[in-house]
């Protein structure tokens, strides 16, 4: 596809860079004009959206790292040049949800506010902003699916694009466009959700258990190094599962508080 969208002198603008700058955008914009019915101030909701992106930045990175260890090189010195050469792509959503959770649940109780009700208030941003990403993945031929025969595979030809040299000019899934278009009705049905009155921790566990399933599924289509399988599952569909459980044990004790009054 585009890698690269442009270049001025030495310096090129990545699409995957600029995708995930606006998807942060969109994601700010879209919760911005809701802050009154939050309590949230300005400088605290901007704390958190750069919280955010500096936990989901290192995160996703690091955990990049541990699942594509393999294949960085073969001696230490060739694995960390790969890692510093660019930091543009190499990225795992999973692990900076992890990391930045727990840095926004650190804020959160920090500046004292209630922790459900303001998850809930930002995780609706979050399928927004993801959505935007991945196409940002699909402009860089990143997270590329498997060989399909199916009408709407897509070609990858550019060979600065990071499909892998034996993939180029092969249909292959879209699964970026899957995830992107998961994350768009994601956002739609938490969005429509969060209009009405709703238990606080609800919408979060709604986006919880409705971004595992999507991610275990599209798992199964994806063509890039997964990381070392467990138990027949990539790193992310174990991680899925896992965020699954944590779901339903906060759907149950959320149930648990409203028969309780």
């Amino acid at each position: 596809m585009h890698p690269v969208l442009f270049h001025i002198g030495s310096f090129e603008l990545a699409s995957y860079g600029l995708m995930t700058a606006l998807g942060y955008a969109a994601a700010a914009l879209y919760l911005l004009p809701k802050l009154k019915k939050t309590g949230i101030d300005k400088d605290t909701f901007w704390n958190l959206i750069f919280i955010a992106f500096i936990g989901a930045l290192a995160g996703s990175k690091l955990l990049y790292i541990v699942v594509s260890w393999p294949e960085l090189g073969n001696t230490l010195a060739e694995k960390i040049t790969n890692i510093v050469r660019d930091f543009r792509y190499g990225f795992v959503f999973f692990g900076g949800m992890i990391v930045s959770v727990g840095a926004l649940v650190w804020y959160i109780k920090k500046k004292k506010l209630p922790l459900l009700k303001t998850a809930d208030f930002l995780i609706v941003g979050l399928p927004l902003g993801h959505a935007f990403g991945r196409i940002g993945c699909f402009l860089a031929g990143c997270c590329y699916g498997r060989p399909t025969g199916m009408p709407w595979g897509v070609t990858f030809t550019d060979p600065h694009s990071l499909v892998a040299p034996e993939l180029l000019g092969v249909h292959l899934h879209p699964t970026q466009l899957y995830e992107a278009a998961g994350n768009l009705i994601l956002f739609f049905l938490l969005h429509r959700a969060s209009q009405k009155q709703h238990p606080a921790g609800s919408i979060l566990i709604e986006y919880v258990l409705g971004y595992s399933v999507m991610r275990f599924i599209i798992e199964f289509f994806r063509g890039d190094f997964r990381g070392e399988y467990i138990l027949g599952l990539s790193p992310s569909q174990a991680i899925a599962l896992a965020a699954a459980a944590g779901a339903f044990i906060l759907w149950y004790r959320v149930r648990k508080v409203q028969r309780n009054g």
